[in-house]
């Protein structure tokens, strides 16, 4: 019987080239939780101690009171604070209900730790997002 939560997993992007294995470890780190529209989920300048993997809807990054990007279903958000346990750099608020998986600093620790490759993912996609910011302020 196929596990739901696998194929959400599955069909995220950073994971998409998991193994079966790391799917199923990245699953016994993650809770599914889904969150109304107009939730704020990160604020910016305050810790921050979860990764969020959206898997339906779409949320709002704000900079210094100022949108910068839509999220939307395979979009991750939180990794920055995950990596270097600092304050957040953005505020994101859901825009529509969003469903979610989330894992806490310590889920998302234990699973990179388990998995190199899954922390070489998410600084990837970090990196991109850093490189767009950096090339639309151009």
């Amino acid at each position: 019987m196929a596990d739901p939560k696998l194929d959400r997993l599955k069909g995220v992007p950073i994971f998409a080239q998991c193994t079966k294995a790391e799917l199923q470890s990245l699953a016994q780190n993650t809770d599914d939780i889904t969150f109304p529209a107009g939730r704020t989920l990160i604020t910016q300048d305050k810790m921050n101690d979860t990764f969020y993997v959206l898997v339906d809807g779409e949320a709002d990054v704000v900079v210094d009171g100022k949108p910068v990007r839509r999220l939307k279903a395979g979009d991750i958000v939180g990794e920055i604070s995950m990596l270097d346990r600092g304050r957040a750099t953005a505020t994101v608020v859901t825009a529509t209900p969003v469903h979610a998986l989330i894992m806490s600093h310590a889920q998302f620790r234990d699973a990179v730790r388990s998995h190199e490759e899954i922390a070489h993912r998410v600084i990837a996609v970090m990196a991109a997002r850093l490189r767009s910011d950096r090339n639309a302020d151009v």
